[in-house]
């Protein structure tokens, strides 16, 4: 399908997910890390969050993260304009004629870790070479580090601070009331009241759920489909609910089974839970679980079966770009466009536009999607990918809801 991502720049996406290089933070006395890149020795292992096991990865290269050299980088037409809502006035003049210094924190993980640390060090190193931003990051080895990474940047003058993932919310509101005349977005969460010097970075994770569960239900054929999920928080809910809704829009009868399960990183127990759906029919399942997730569909796909990954292209992180077992049965991701995300606060920043408050990343503003279909692109009829198409237009345009309220 050639419009699967967002409409026009699916073929590019997935050349951009290619993992890339890395340095380790050096424990409780991490240092910021500048440069064009991280060092080109990569790393196979990457510790995950909460978890004292490893995922292995595949091998960084270097061009994917040189921002605008090759085909494989983020370009201006990918760039949504979000949905925004802001508090107050910008923050401080114009910083025009100055370089901006820009400090990343990630959650724990690395910088080429296939999830929302490498995605927002994506967008880190475009702001650098579009904005000519100064750029930094730090990668968190402990939760307990969050607030002492974002202080040594802070100590040494950073102008905007960006921390990744929900779990650094504390943190960030923290280190954001020491240091008023600094600006800090986080990914993946928000505040209420808003924060004057504070962008949560959320997006519409219901949309891309339903796009999947349209997706998942023309693909069956038992009328059976599931969804691993991770821990019962908001995102993960609205991933869950959106699917389900997106499901029933296009086959009022199916059945959609679903479970929470209480860990990002439990691989065995997320392919645990696959196996059991399958033994009760499911014929799709719908990895919405980080790790957890991750290895449900890696397990389903060893069976044979249809599965959709989440937030990344899973076909490029979790299959190797197709070269691990089952590559051929993923039939997309949900995506969540981190990466324009994260670029865009900097940009208006950078312009002296930045305000604290809520910034929505939607299908109207190209922050969320379907990846590429890839290997199965043949196996999908053209009616399937021609609703799949009209669903994301009409999400964007207003004309389809997903019906989710969390607050029911």
């Amino acid at each position: 399908m050639k419009k699967s991502l967002f409409g026009r720049a699916g073929a590019t996406l997935a050349l951009a997910m290619l993992l890339v290089p890395l340095l380790a933070a050096c424990g409780a006395s991490a240092t910021p890390t500048t440069g064009t890149n991280p060092s080109a020795q990569p790393t196979d292992t990457v510790m995950m969050a909460g978890s004292t096991d490893t995922a292995v990865i595949a091998a960084p290269t270097d061009t994917a993260m040189t921002a605008g050299a090759t085909a494989t980088t983020m370009t201006a037409d990918m760039t949504p304009t979000a949905a925004m809502s802001m508090t107050g006035s910008p923050t401080t003049a114009s910083l025009t004629g100055k370089k901006l210094k820009v400090g990343l924190v990630t959650d724990v993980g690395k910088v080429n870790d296939g999830t929302f640390n490498q995605f927002a060090y994506e967008g880190l190193k475009r702001a650098e070479s579009e904005l000519g931003v100064q750029t930094a990051f730090i990668e968190t080895q402990a939760q307990t580090d969050y607030e002492k990474n974002m202080e040594q940047f802070a100590s040494q003058g950073y102008d905007m601070i960006i921390g990744v993932g929900f779990l650094m919310g504390d943190a960030i509101k923290s280190n954001a009331a020491k240091h008023p005349n600094i600006k800090y977005a986080i990914v993946d969460f928000s505040y209420d009241p808003t924060i004057s010097n504070v962008r949560g970075l959320v997006f519409s994770e219901d949309q891309a759920g339903y796009l999947a569960g349209v997706l998942a239900a023309l693909m069956s054929k038992s009328n059976t489909i599931a969804v691993v999920g991770g821990q019962e928080i908001p995102p993960v809910q609205k991933y869950v609910m959106g699917y389900q809704n997106g499901a029933k829009s296009v086959k009022a009868d199916i059945n959609v089974k679903q479970i929470y399960i209480d860990s990002f990183t439990d691989r065995a127990r997320g392919a645990e839970a696959a196996k059991d759906f399958i033994s009760q029919g499911a014929d799709v399942i719908f990895g919405a679980g980080g790790q957890t997730g991750s290895g449900g569909i890696q397990a389903a796909a060893q069976q044979g079966v249809w599965v959709i990954g989440v937030d990344q292209d899973e076909y490029v992180t979790t299959f190797q770009n197709g070269k691990a077992p089952g590559a051929n049965k993923i039939l997309s991701s949900a995506m969540k466009r981190v990466d324009n995300a994260v670029f865009n606060a900097i940009k208006d920043a950078q312009a002296g536009t930045f305000q604290g408050g809520t910034q929505l990343n939607d299908a109207k503003s190209e922050g969320v999607g379907l990846a590429p279909f890839h290997d199965a692109a043949n196996d999908i009829p053209a009616d399937v990918k021609a609703k799949i198409d009209q669903t994301l237009k009409g999400l964007a345009d207003g004309t389809i809801q997903t019906k989710v309220n969390l607050n029911k």
